[in-house]
């Protein structure tokens, strides 16, 4: 069996952004993400057919006071702009009633966006990295130590194999590790629970997204945002992928995920056009293309415990748990893991850089 010096589980932000660094290092990796594509809660919908240019349908945004997002974008030449908000918002209290328009509401630029969508960071990432040693559709579905080795077990297409390293990065969110990856065989019965008590961001979440050919709102001096007391959707934002193309809409839909999963997607779906039109006007019933994710339906990202809890961020106690980790040669690198940022793209990015400085002063 070949035995490669570090297999990092999970491709999104923080498994590429690890795999960049180990890269830069030249310390062999291999990286395995069980997904046919990678970005994990990174993912967009086209704004129209043949465009390379999508809109976020998992994390949006970042914020001025994030460094790491705004350096790594500047290495990758990946260009971000500042979140459209000049104009009103509008406020639906009832669904019989006109929306309440309220002046200048959205104040001054607080939050920036990835021009054509966030995918473009992660393309740009998977681009510099040795194509040979980033595998999709590789499920991780077990692991085990073995002397000084890890052993882990994968499938790809149906067939079964298992692969050996000297040190394993886990670059999943903590409730992933052990929904799929037999913790139990490996850590302390408190390293354990402390993973099981994180909830996964965003794991609870559903965002619909419209896209139009024309910025019909900012015409009618509005930022695009609205709340709703209403729903389906409760909150809802200018989601164009480029400052002056690319134009959408998008709402984080209220209804909890037992309910979102009794309806069908174009029932939903219909359900949220029919409330952009009562918001915006009839100029928003003509959608180019709508789409709706659940993350809670996606197995990959979301456990049965995380939809089941309000939305709050993960805390995990990293330094109680250094010296077990440290002895184990393991690496926890998903945003969860982050002590500062936990969540956020920012988080993704400091808990990789933490994760591989570890490795660094251990090689």
């Amino acid at each position: 069996m070949n035995v490669t010096e570090i297999i990092i589980v999970g491709g999104g932000l923080s498994g590429l952004f690890t795999a960049f660094n180990l890269q830069e290092l030249n310390i062999p990796y291999l990286l395995l993400e069980a997904k046919s594509s990678f970005g994990g809660r990174i993912a967009g919908c086209k704004t129209s057919l043949g465009s390379d240019m999508s809109i976020d349908l998992g994390p949006t945004w970042f914020w001025p006071h994030q460094e790491m997002i705004k350096q790594v974008l500047t290495q990758l030449q990946v260009g971000w702009f500042e979140q459209y908000c000049k104009g009103d918002a509008l406020y639906q209290k009832h669904s019989d009633a006109i929306p309440t328009r309220i002046r200048n509401s959205a104040g001054e630029i607080t939050s920036c966006r990835v021009r054509g969508g966030l995918q473009q960071l992660i393309l740009a990432l998977a681009e510099q990295l040795e194509q040979s040693n980033i595998k999709t559709e590789y499920a991780v579905t077990g692991v085990r130590k073995s002397s000084d080795k890890w052993l882990i077990k994968t499938v790809h297409r149906d067939e079964e194999q298992t692969l050996s390293a000297n040190q394993l990065i886990l670059a999943i969110p903590p409730r992933l590790i052990v929904k799929y990856l037999t913790p139990e065989q490996y850590m302390s019965e408190k390293l354990t629970n402390d993973l099981q008590a994180q909830q996964t961001w965003m794991s609870g979440q559903a965002k619909f997204i419209a896209t139009y050919n024309n910025p019909f709102w900012r015409e009618n001096g509005l930022a695009g945002q609205a709340f709703s007391q209403v729903g389906p959707m409760v909150e809802i934002h200018d989601a164009s992928s480029d400052t002056e193309s690319n134009f959408a809409l998008f709402g984080f839909i209220g209804l909890q995920s037992d309910v979102r999963s009794q309806l069908s997607i174009d029932q939903l779906k219909s359900q949220c056009i029919q409330q952009l039109g009562a918001i915006f006007g009839s100029e928003a019933l003509d959608a180019e293309i709508s789409y709706l994710k659940d993350w809670a339906q996606d197995k990959w990202v979301a456990t049965d415990l995380d939809v089941m809890e309000s939305p709050r961020h993960a805390t995990f106690p990293m330094l109680q748990h250094k010296k077990e980790l440290e002895s184990l040669r393991l690496y926890l690198a998903a945003s969860e893991f982050a002590q500062f940022e936990a969540g956020y793209l920012e988080g993704a990015l400091l808990a990789s850089d933490t994760a591989v400085k570890a490795v660094k002063a251990c090689s």
